[in-house]
């Protein structure tokens, strides 16, 4: 696509939208939507990028730092022992609460936990910005599957990409902060909803068709008992 055509996809992008609190800006490289800018009107991965060239380049063979984030979202999660042996819950009750941490029962995923069931879900974390001073607040989307009564991180392709912008100075007021996470979980929760509903209707289909086929099977078993 020429810019042209890459400028104007924006533009339906940031329209599609529509007007919201926080700052929704195009990248004048990538053409994506962010919530910051740099230097030439670039987002921090086009800044990054561009900087990582320039030190791959340098005959000194400068060292080039890929950074790693400040802070992540949320804690830890407790142990396999600790889930299910270190409170008086039963085991049901605890793989029930770990289930919920991520899925929607019914609605993203199945009603009870299923072991190897992947979900996306969204984290953010805090980056330096590039350049300047600035602290970056940046959403991310992740997969997870659910492994002995937990979830693990893992690798499976086709996520979602939510059209709300993934970064965002840490100076913004707080409300604004948050609505613009709220719109951006609510966008990966909408593509866990719709691949759930696809993925259930499957096996729903797969269950009819199943038992179609046993009923026929028996009636032909019963069939051919009253040529006896």
């Amino acid at each position: 696509m020429t810019d042209d055509e890459l400028r104007e996809a924006a533009a339906v992008r940031k329209q599609a939208l529509g007007a919201k609190p926080y700052p929704v800006l195009v990248c004048s490289e990538c053409f994506s939507l962010t919530g910051w800018l740099g230097s030439g009107g670039r987002c921090d991965v086009c800044i990054s990028s561009a900087r990582r060239e320039d030190a791959f380049a340098d005959p000194a063979g400068s060292w080039v730092g890929f950074g790693e984030p400040l802070t992540r979202a949320g804690s830890e999660a407790p142990s396999l022992f600790k889930r299910m042996f270190g409170s008086r819950r039963s085991r049901e009750e605890a793989l029930n609460a770990a289930w919920g941490e991520r899925v929607d029962p019914g609605e993203t995923g199945p009603a009870t936990p299923e072991e190897g069931f992947v979900i996306y879900d969204a984290d953010r974390n805090e980056w330096p910005a590039p350049e300047g001073g600035d602290l970056l607040v940046r959403f991310s989307v992740a997969a997870y599957g659910f492994e002995r009564g937990g979830w693990t991180p893992t690798r499976r392709p086709g996520g979602p990409t939510p059209l709300t912008p993934h970064t965002f100075p840490a100076s913004l007021p707080m409300d604004q902060l948050a609505e613009a996470w709220n719109d951006y979980c609510a966008e990966v929760h909408a593509f866990n909803a719709k691949l759930w509903s696809e993925e259930d209707q499957r096996r729903e289909d797969e269950r009819e068709e199943a038992q179609a086929l046993a009923e026929a099977r028996e009636e032909q078993t019963g069939t051919s008992d009253m040529l006896d």
